[in-house]
């Protein structure tokens, strides 16, 4: 007998979507469903829908040619598009984007069994970190791609990026956030966009891929953050995050009036410094001004520039030590984007003190970080 995986794809914008418009510039399109997925066989079955779905109340799904599960029984996977109203490109995501994912997911759940978002590569990994704090539980496989060359375009990397999240999202059982782009699956909360112009676009600096396609999707349990089975198939969403939470990069230049004019107003501060955390140390005006910062309950979170690497408790260099004296926190191996999207999600659990929301920081909720000597909570 042949099973069944039904899976929600919730476009709502990015490249993968694009075409040129009258300025001849890149713009999301409407409907990409009809005019281009459905006329693509290696994205939809035409034959089997005409055959077996177009004359029932499944009409509105897609389904991709034959497949196998991991156990090599024959499988047809079923998915329906959930286009949004506005389609957005990557740059003009923000936390209010991410909300409605996160509550699309919650509302969806119990009719599908896996979830695709396709997604602006821009913020996708801004985006793959917000969904992954907020989805405090989910026992479903979630998959974030996009493309960087249009799926209207004959050399689009969407097709292959498209139907891989598909396949992985119907028969491997990940109960996390994940991203698929080029040939890797990748943890959300570790990837960072490094190329605008490779095919493969996301890189995981401090935490290898889940898995590689090849000609098999085989996936290490491993690797994954939950053990297989200890995961309920339920979602639990907390559907609010901070706004008042900012990036700031350090360069030669960083004064204590740079610092009080991005902290005002601020709850939490992403501070990207040098390598192992530094900061020039000959300014005690600017160290004055985060010290105050501190003080004044605004979390700071201490992360690298550097692609690889990490932040520790303590501190290699004089430079860094300051910084941890003044209440800094460190981000030891996340991503800022990790860390900007745990700031936004830690910040609005209210009923946590400022040093309980510290330790929080501090600690591996999802994957996002290794700290040798981790907080009792």
């Amino acid at each position: 007998m042949v099973q069944i995986r039904r899976i929600l794809v919730l476009y709502t914008g990015g490249t993968l979507g694009m075409l040129k418009n009258e300025k001849g510039v890149l713009v999301p399109q409407k409907d990409i469903e009809n005019r281009v997925i459905r006329k693509l066989p290696q994205l939809h079955d035409y034959e089997y829908w005409q055959q077996h779905l177009a004359k029932t109340d499944k009409s509105d799904y897609l389904v991709l040619p034959d497949g196998k599960d991991t156990d090599g029984k024959d499988l047809k996977i079923l998915y329906k598009i959930y286009e949004y109203d506005e389609l957005k490109d990557a740059s003009n995501f923000s936390i209010d984007d991410w909300l409605k994912m996160g509550r699309d997911i919650k509302r969806f759940y119990h009719d599908y069994d896996g979830f695709v978002i396709l997604h602006g590569t821009d913020t996708t990994a801004y985006g793959a970190s917000m969904l992954s704090f907020m989805l405090e539980v989910v026992g479903k496989t979630i998959v974030l791609t996009g493309a960087q060359v249009p799926i209207f375009q004959p050399r689009s990397d969407g097709n292959n990026n498209f139907l891989c999240a598909l396949l992985i999202a119907a028969t491997l059982h990940i109960p996390e956030v994940t991203v698929f782009f080029g040939s890797k699956l990748f943890r959300g909360n570790r990837v960072k966009k490094v190329s605008n112009t490779r095919i493969y676009a996301f890189d995981s600096p401090n935490y290898p891929p889940l898995l590689e396609a090849k000609s098999t999707l085989i996936l290490d349990p491993k690797m994954l953050f939950h053990p297989p089975g200890s995961v309920p198939d339920e979602c639990v969403l907390h559907d609010k995050l901070s706004k008042k939470v900012y990036v700031l990069k350090v360069g030669p230049n960083i004064s204590p009036e740079i610092i009080k004019a991005v902290f005002q107003g601020m709850e939490g501060i992403v501070l990207e410094t040098y390598g192992n955390g530094n900061m020039p140390i000959k300014r005690k005006e600017i160290y004055d001004e985060i010290e105050k910062a501190v003080k004044n309950n605004i979390l700071i979170v201490n992360v690298t520039q550097c692609i690889n690497g990490n932040v520790q408790e303590k501190a290699i260099y004089e430079t860094g030590l300051l910084l941890v004296e003044c209440g800094v926190v460190p981000a030891f191996d996340m991503t800022a984007e990790a860390v900007f999207a745990k700031l936004c999600y830690v910040l609005t659990k209210t009923e946590l003190s400022y040093d309980e929301k510290v330790k929080l920081m501090k600690t591996n909720l999802r994957g996002e970080l290794y700290n040798p000597n981790p907080p009792v909570l």
